[in-house]
């Protein structure tokens, strides 16, 4: 009779042990995927900043003349505005880069901004321009979170003088 109480004592310990080792991978398992997330989060937030500053980048770049690029301050709902004249085959089209909403958003018109003829480019918590005195950089300041954490990295584009 003790041998049999010892068998079902230790059959007992054995599933409990069992069930302490699912209880401890399923905690794992969850903080793990936790863990991903936030760290997924938290690159695409940053690969959005480097998307965002390359493409006002490339846009300034495109269409880089003397006086063809301006920075509009608080001009588009609160938000900075990028002004680009377009020059040559495009004369007398204008982009609008602004950010609203989350979002990075251009419009491309041949007319002043308008918000229903834009086009989301990329979510960001905000971005800033600023053109220096004599028009010869743009200082682009962009914004994401990670977590609680706002994060801003900043772009100077020269601009040519000619």
């Amino acid at each position: 009779m003790n041998r049999r109480r010892n068998i079902s004592v230790e059959s007992i310990m054995v599933i409990l042990l069992l069930i302490i080792l699912a209880v401890s991978i399923s905690v794992l398992i969850f903080e793990g995927s936790l863990t991903y997330r936030k760290i997924l989060t938290n690159k695409n937030n940053e690969e959005n900043i480097r998307i965002a500053l390359s493409y006002v980048n490339m846009r300034v770049k495109q269409n880089d003349l003397s006086n063809y690029i301006t920075v509009d301050e608080d001009a588009f709902e609160g938000s900075d505005v990028l002004t680009i004249d377009h020059h040559d085959a495009e004369e007398g089209l204008m982009s609008y880069i602004y950010w609203k909403d989350g979002y990075l958003w251009e419009c491309y018109t041949d007319g002043p901004l308008d918000h229903n003829l834009s086009s989301e480019i990329i979510p960001l918590a905000g971005i800033d321009f600023e053109m220096s005195d004599e028009g010869q950089y743009i200082t682009t300041t962009v914004m994401a979170m990670n977590n609680q954490d706002e994060i801003q990295l900043t772009q100077l584009t020269t601009l040519r003088t000619d």
